[in-house]
């Protein structure tokens, strides 16, 4: 039972981490307007790729729950804003924000809760601390190594079939088929085709890099201590 509580904290700890990262890099509207500016094709709906710094930014603003709906200005410059999108786009944008609201509860739900139940747990076992941070470093090493064998699986997933990935992982998420948008007809999925959810994924896995490496180096820790503690035993 012990190793299921530290094994599930572990998870819950990098799972925020992570979690922060990807909510951070959803909502980030210069990252997003990077990606616009190499992959969207909007010409087709008279948005030009100046504008694309509007959009990025509407979006971003829209997903971190800064505004009710994404607006651009009025794009003959006499001010004023507009909706970006159709009612269709922004009810699935709605969806999107809606894992992003997810996001941010594990974020600050999850550290709160890790950081509650370590404090319990410590003072519970401050007289003999020792077996108590053994304990906590193979649960986490375990929680990181089931993690970096998940990111492995989807990694070398998206590598193979990024199309087949991204479809699934629409389909598991979404309850409806909203996400289905055509390119000719729908701005939302021009200025977000297949190859900028492939670069995006990329930034966001470089963003999640030193976690990633953290988690890898909990794991190295855990087998040579577990390697001499095996050798102090048999000597």
């Amino acid at each position: 039972m012990k190793r299921i509580l530290y094994f599930l904290l572990g998870l819950l700890a990098f799972l925020s981490l992570l979690c922060s990262i990807a909510a951070s890099c959803v909502t980030n509207a210069a990252l997003m307007k990077q990606g616009f500016l190499q992959h969207s094709q909007t010409a087709h709906l008279s948005v030009p790729a100046s504008r694309y710094g509007d959009y990025a930014a509407a979006l971003g603003n829209y997903l971190d729950g800064k505004s009710d709906l994404p607006r651009v200005p009025v794009k003959d410059g006499q001010g004023g804003v507009t909706e970006a999108f159709s009612e269709k786009e922004n009810a699935h944008l709605a969806d999107v924000r809606g894992i992003v609201n997810a996001l941010k509860i594990i974020r600050w739900a999850g550290g709160g809760l890790l950081i509650a139940a370590f404090a319990l747990l410590y003072f519970k076992n401050k007289a003999n601390p020792a077996p108590f941070f053994a304990d906590a470093v193979r649960g986490f090493a375990l929680s990181a190594l089931f993690l970096l064998l998940l990111a492995t699986v989807l990694a070398i997933w998206g590598a193979v079939n990024f199309d087949g990935l991204f479809v699934t992982f629409h389909k598991v998420i979404f309850t409806n088929e909203l996400w289905l948008l055509n390119p000719n007809t729908d701005l939302l999925v021009a200025l977000m085709p297949l190859p900028f959810f492939i670069w995006y994924a990329g930034e966001m896995l470089k963003s999640m890099l030193p976690v990633l490496g953290m988690m890898a180096l909990i794991i190295i820790g855990w087998l040579k201590t577990r390697k001499t503690q095996k050798e102090t035993e048999t000597k």
